[in-house]
């Protein structure tokens, strides 16, 4: 599994303008921009935060490498939670006697900060695949144990849900139109099989570590080099995290 996402990255052939900086640089990157946006509460801090994540998410138009379209669809549809629970249930002010207009406002606000969070951890971090996220938490320090409990997590994960998406399209294709309480059995053996099949890889995986010499063999780190342009990439995602950290507090001091 070279990507997290099979669209977050370049197309077959293709290379991204961000695999020039270093890996390491990038995680910094991605966590200094994921800080700055998660404190922001406001729209007009949040239109202008969307310019650093808009210009990741089409860096490499032209290039031959694939918008990730899907991958952010894919963040949308699990957000979808956030349109269905917050209006009816955060406090505030009625809006037809069910919702709650602040509701409103603090569901707009948390998908937008998720989807700038989202295109830049896509773009950033999750398009490198995970041998070079891991190798840059090792050249970051840190330790071995927690690495490949990112590492065999995230994995596991993406194989789990790939398996899920292929039995249930099976269950589709043999049942077409299925719903209702069928739908839910149907989901309920899904459910049980996956976890039945976790069982087994997990087995597996523990037999493949033992065979390769514990978990220090799955650690292959690669040396990199920190050039002159990655110290200017950190220093620009520095400037914008204080540029939002201003705007930020502007905003409140004359709320």
């Amino acid at each position: 599994m070279t990507q997290l996402y099979p669209d977050a990255g370049a197309a077959p052939g293709a290379r991204s303008r961000l695999d020039s900086f270093d890996p390491r640089c990038r995680l910094i990157c991605a966590v200094i921009a994921s800080v700055a946006l998660a404190s922001l509460q406001d729209v007009t801090t949040l239109a202008i935060a969307s310019v650093l994540p808009a210009a990741l998410l089409f860096a490499d138009v032209g290039s031959g490498s694939r918008v990730p379209w899907r991958a952010m669809g894919g963040v949308n549809r699990a957000g979808a939670v956030i349109w269905l629970l917050l209006p009816f249930t955060y406090p505030g002010e009625r809006v037809f006697g069910v919702l709650s207009a602040d509701g409103l406002r603090m569901a707009l606000l948390t998908m937008w900060r998720l989807n700038l969070m989202s295109a830049v951890l896509i773009r950033l971090v999750t398009s490198m695949g995970v041998p070079r996220i891991t190798d840059a938490l090792g050249r970051l320090g840190v330790p071995l144990k927690l690495r490949m409990l990112v590492l065999l997590s995230v994995r596991y994960i993406f194989l789990l849900a790939d398996r899920a998406e292929s039995m249930w399209r099976a269950v589709s294709l043999r049942s077409p139109g299925i719903s209702g309480l069928y739908a839910c059995k149907c989901l309920a053996c899904v459910v049980g099989t996956l976890l039945i099949r976790s069982s087994d890889r997990a087995e597996r995986s523990a037999l493949a570590m033992s065979l390769r010499g514990g978990i220090s063999g799955f650690s292959q780190e690669r040396d990199t080099v920190w050039k002159p342009r990655d110290s200017m990439l950190c220093a620009v995602f520095l400037l914008y995290m204080a540029c939002l950290a201003a705007l930020s507090s502007s905003a409140v001091l004359i709320a």
